[in-house]
Parts: C-alpha cells; sequence; structure tokens
C-alpha cells in the first residue's frame, strides 16, 4: 500500500479567524493584533509558526521568497509569540502579531505569516490516479495574509489594460483575456462579472462572478471562457469590473463574431 504526502491551507481540522490582518500603523509606531486557532480534530495538532514574503504573478497565483527578501515586506518587523502552537483536540489558543514600524517605512507593505504542521497525524485512506489504495497523510498549513498601511494612504482603484479575444482553446470554449492593473495605493479586492450578449436578438450567457485580490501596482491576467459553439452572429462581450466601496464600475467590452 503506498504513502502519500498532502498538505492544505484552510484544512477542515483548523479554524482561522482572521484569514487576513490589516494593519493600519505609521512610520515609527507598533501595534498588535490576535489570531484564534482552533483545533476541530480529534487529534493533538502542533504548529510552527513562520513568515515569509509574497506578490501575485500575472495570473494571480502567489509567489513565496523568504522573509524581507522583498522591497515592499514589513516580515522583519513583525514578532509571533508563541513560535509553536500544541493545541489539544476542540482547544483554541490565540497567536499575537505584534508589528513594529521603522521611520523609514513604505506606505504599503505584506508579508504572510504560515502555521504548518509539524506532528504526524493518522493516515486517511484514499485512491490514487491509477485506483490503488492508498494512505495519504495530510499535513494541515495556513497562510494569513499581514498587511500595513500608513494612515492616510487610501487610493483604491483598478483599471482595465486590456481585453482580448484569444480564440477557440479547446474544442468546447472560446477564451477572452482581461488584463486588470491596480492603479491605486492600497491592497484590493475585487468582482468580475461576465455576459456575452448576441447583438441582434439580445439574448445573452452570464457566467458565475469571480473575485481577484491585488497588491498595488500590480497587473493581473484573467482568462474568460465562453462556449465555442454558439448562434452564428456579431456578439458583445462585456466585463463589468466592481472594486467595491470607494471605487466606480469600470466595463471593458469587445465584439466578437461567431461564424
Amino acid at each position: 500500500m503506498a504513502l502519500l504526502y498532502s498538505s492544505r491551507a484552510g484544512a477542515q481540522s483548523v479554524a482561522i479567524t482572521p484569514s487576513r490582518i490589516f494593519f493600519n500603523s505609521p512610520a515609527g509606531q507598533a501595534a498588535t493584533e490576535r489570531i484564534r486557532v482552533s483545533n476541530t480534530d480529534s487529534g493533538v495538532l502542533i504548529l510552527n509558526a513562520a513568515l515569509r514574503d509574497w506578490y501575485r504573478d500575472s495570473l494571480g497565483n502567489k509567489i513565496y521568497s523568504g522573509p524581507g527578501s522583498l522591497s515592499t515586506s514589513n516580515a522583519n518587523w513583525i514578532r509571533i509569540d508563541p513560535q509553536q502552537l500544541i493545541l489539544q483536540p476542540g482547544e483554541t489558543k490565540e497567536v499575537t502579531v505584534s508589528l513594529q514600524v521603522p521611520e523609514s517605512a513604505k506606505p504599503v507593505t505584506n508579508s504572510m505569516l504560515f502555521l504548518t504542521q509539524v506532528n504526524e497525524r493518522k493516515p486517511v485512506k484514499g485512491i490514487d490516479r491509477s485506483g490503488r489504495k492508498v494512505d495519504i497523510l495530510i499535513r494541515v498549513e495556513i497562510g494569513i495574509q499581514l498587511y500595513n498601511t500608513i494612515p492616510g494612504i487610501n487610493k483604491k482603484d483598478l483599471a482595465f489594460i486590456a481585453l482580448q479575444d484569444r480564440g477557440l482553446n479547446t474544442d468546447t470554449t472560446r477564451c477572452l483575456a482581461a488584463t486588470i492593473q491596480n492603479t491605486g495605493d492600497i491592497a484590493t479586492d475585487a468582482t468580475l462579472r461576465f455576459e456575452l450578449t448576441e447583438k441582434t436578438s439580445g439574448n445573452n450567457i452570464k457566467l458565475p462572478p469571480r473575485v481577484i485580490s491585488m497588491l498595488p501596482g500590480a497587473s493581473q491576467v484573467v482568462f474568460i471562457n465562453f462556449p465555442a459553439q454558439l448562434q452564428q452572429g456579431k456578439y458583445q462581450a462585456t466585463v463589468i469590473l466592481d472594486g467595491g466601496d470607494g471605487t466606480d464600475l469600470k466595463v471593458a467590452q469587445k465584439e466578437i463574431a461567431y461564424d
């Protein structure tokens, strides 16, 4: 019988509150926040704390590096107490996150706190891709995003840079690529909504909305898949970008011909 290892963020056996911390501390000042960690599993859970830097690539994937390695890092200003949590089944404890902002701090900084399980758990039964029965060892790893924004920095704005028709990407889907940039000064969450309207009849297709999160200055490409086979005609593809309170709705449109 094979033995596999798996890592899951936000696993069901652990409850974390909050999953993101937003400090608003001025240069030269300190601040403290607390994270509640609950063991909802039936076994003992031992978690070690570690900080890392991160950013998102052009597709929105998180890329990690060592603490203090990025120019927008605040990892070296942060202290975590305790460094290790030992949680009995059903137990809840707090982790203290202390931030000391230097005088020369950049206006917006970020890092990631990882809580990683270091003790072994009882394997769970599973089946691999070949159909074999396997034992799976699941190790919990949770990432908590840590931000600091200097008071007075609050410009929130997102913009479309491009909306391109990439044509067929499979036999059943046609792809549009929307390029979005965070032109504001703070990390921003946004919702994207999509629809495709036949220009003669007015019939339209709506796709499920998607949520993105972008750091200041970042650009991201979002791929949107519409059906490859539709009634012949000209269609208007519409993408709506909603950055929430304090922002205007942004709309990008592209005419597409189905022959």
